[in-house]
């Protein structure tokens, strides 16, 4: 089913490959970018780009109020983004959520990483030492994803349909079968930028994965 969706984040590697492959299956976006000359232009001419800022109210607003009723967003902490004791992405997600609770969009998704604990999880011993990996060494990253998940997950399920799609290490591979699971049931440690979209497009018709933090890895 076309869908007109608003993708955050869409200048991302992994926003780039969701683009073009919602484009090619037809759906209309809006997308949201601090700088657009970082669109491809085979992409840029397809799409409604706004520009502004995260902490845009009227930027975010214009964005999501012109016409999509889904959302996909990319956001996530970016090595010298964040400062210590700085949460932008989530102080973002706290003018973006209520901002898609007003215009009544049915259908989000969220990404995070496995950094964040879903009470679903069953933690492997390689999944667990990613974890306090990322806590030691990115901290601020560990923080930030701690921080703007359960903003996301104190949604009502049932008004926005939401999905926390959490990923492991994302590599430039051809897309591919995927595995979908909660932490600690034998999702792998990799994931080809391409499948995730592929996987993302799926998931949003079917929507297997509303209201819950499923890992997502390559099969």
């Amino acid at each position: 089913m076309p869908r007109h969706i608003l993708v955050l984040g869409s200048t991302s590697p992994t926003g780039i490959d969701f683009c073009r492959a919602a484009l090619s299956d037809g759906h209309t976006l809006t997308v949201f970018v601090r700088n657009a000359s970082k669109l491809p232009a085979e992409i840029a001419n397809d799409v409604t780009t706004i520009t502004g800022q995260l902490t845009d109210v009227a930027a975010l607003e214009e964005a999501v109020q012109g016409g999509a009723t889904t959302c996909v967003s990319f956001l996530g902490p970016t090595i010298g983004q964040s400062k210590k004791g700085q949460t932008p992405i989530a102080d973002a997600y706290k003018i973006l959520l209520p901002l898609l609770q007003k215009h009544n969009y049915s259908r989000n998704m969220f990404v995070s990483t496995a950094s964040y604990r879903a009470p679903q999880d069953v933690f492997s011993f390689l999944y667990s030492l990613m974890i306090w990996s990322v806590y030691l060494f990115f901290n601020f990253a560990y923080i930030e994803i701690n921080t703007m998940t359960p903003l996301i997950t104190a949604l009502p399920v049932a008004e926005m349909n939401w999905t926390v799609f959490r990923v492991p290490m994302l590599k430039d591979g051809p897309s591919g079968p995927v595995k979908a699971e909660f932490v600690g049931k034998g999702v792998g440690m990799s994931l080809d930028r391409k499948a995730l979209a592929d996987w993302l497009l799926k998931e949003m018709e079917e929507g297997k994965w509303i209201g819950k933090c499923p890992a997502v890895s390559n099969a």
